[in-house]
Order: C-alpha cells, then sequence, then structure tokens
C-alpha cells in the first residue's frame, strides 16, 4: 500500500488499526520462547507498537524495529511507559531500537548482523509488487542462517485490501532459498474478518524457517516487473 494509507490508518486508528494486537501473539510465545532469544538480536519489519517487541526485549541481546509513521513509534514507548532517546530517526530504549523510515531504505550497515525476523503481519500488509520488493529488502537484510518467523492468514474469497491472503504454497514460491517447516494452520471461523467480510473460512498460519542460501539478486526483480506491466 502507498505510505499515506498507513498514516491515515494510525491517524484514524479505531478498526483501521485493528492489526494491532493488544497482547502477545501465541505464536511468539510458542515458537520463539527465551531460549531460542537469548545473545540474538531480532528485527521486526512494519513493527507498529506492537508488545510482541517487549516480549523479545526480555531475553533478547538487542530487538530492532522499523515503522513508517512515527505516531505509533512515540505511542509505543508511551504506551509502555519506556523512556528513549531520539536520534535522527532512531528512538532507543535499553535493548530496543525503532526505526521511523521506509523500509525499503534500510541496509545491512543500519542493522548490523541480524539472528532473527519477526513477520507477524508484514508480508499480508503488502500488495504483491511491494511484497516482492519487501522479499528483495529482507533478502539484502539477512545471511544464511538466519531464522525466520512468518505469520501469514489465508482466506476466501480473497480481498483487495490488507490483510492480502496468502497460501503455504506462495510462501514457498517467495522462499525457495528457505528450509521452511509449516507449524501453524488453525482454522479460526470466530475470527472477526470471517463476520466483517462473510468469508467461507480464514486460516492463521505459522512458519519456521531458517535460510540455507543467499537468493539470486533476480529472484524477485522479475515478478516487480511483471506486476507494473500488467
Amino acid at each position: 500500500m502507498e505510505k499515506q494509507f498507513w498514516f491515515k490508518s494510525w491517524e484514524l486508528e479505531g478498526h483501521y488499526t485493528s492489526f494491532h494486537r493488544k497482547d502477545i501473539h501465541p505464536y511468539a510465545l510458542k515458537h520463539l520462547p527465551p531460549h531460542m532469544l537469548e545473545g540474538r538480536s531480532v528485527f521486526v519489519p512494519l513493527c507498529g507498537k506492537t508488545l510482541d517487541m517487549l516480549y523479545f526485549s526480555k531475553f533478547a541481546r538487542c530487538v530492532i524495529g522499523v515503522e513508517i509513521v512515527e505516531k505509533a513509534i512515540l505511542q509505543f514507548f508511551e504506551e509502555n511507559e519506556l523512556t528513549y532517546q531520539r536520534f535522527g530517526d532512531r528512538f532507543i530504549s535499553g535493548n530496543i531500537t525503532i526505526f521511523c523510515r521506509d523500509m525499503f531504505s534500510l541496509t545491512a550497515e543500519h542493522l548490523g548482523p541480524i539472528d532473527i525476523v519477526y513477520d507477524r503481519a508484514s508480508l499480508v500488509a503488502l500488495p504483491y509488487a511491494m511484497r516482492m520488493r519487501y522479499l528483495q529488502t529482507l533478502e539484502s537484510l539477512t545471511s544464511v542462517g538466519t531464522l525466520l518467523f512468518l505469520n501469514t492468514l489465508e482466506y476466501e474469497p480473497t480481498l483487495a485490501s490488507p490483510p492480502f491472503s496468502i497460501s503455504p504454497d506462495e510462501v514457498a514460491s517467495y522462499f525457495p532459498n528457505y528450509l521452511i517447516q509449516h507449524v501453524e494452520q488453525p482454522v479460526l471461523p470466530n475470527h472477526g474478518m470471517v463476520r466483517k467480510f462473510n468469508l467461507s473460512f480464514l486460516i492463521e498460519h505459522g512458519f519456521t524457517m531458517h535460510k540455507l542460501y543467499d537468493a539470486p539478486t533476480e529472484l524477485h526483480t522479475q515478478a516487480i516487473v511483471n506486476s507494473v506491466l500488467v
């Protein structure tokens, strides 16, 4: 989505920011337990003001988020009563750093070595062309051995707005250089989206993925070109 979509969502709040959970996601607790976080660096793309960062910060060496909307970042620190310092586009509190910038502008130099990437609602927030740019950026920020935890939704009928439906087959095609374990796939008949959009089903997938090798630069480039030409 265009940047203005997210600025408007955070400005209006209410159901416009229903993607924000008011608790720690159970997948984070289950699949990224304390012993897996100890001494590790955790990157949270499109982090908003997720409480998952607080959980990670209790055990990880450092937690790095990126969020384009400054209001969300300020609310994260204020609502959790965290003091912070600002250095340019970086907000720092203890071992938590949040960059206020477009994720696509991040480089490996900004983040340093990343051990774990936690994508709870980033991939599903992006339409196809931006999704390919996101994957390209993620590829440039990570190294062999990086652990990626990915959370997606799959539902019918599909919607033309986020969160987008992404199936396990699509995940496999997006991450051919990862070893993928499909660890969660509950059907959620009482999910709010099912009622709101009269969906026939909704599944919340969870994937634990390990990067095996660096993907070729052109892996997602042609997909971006094709989506623009269509």
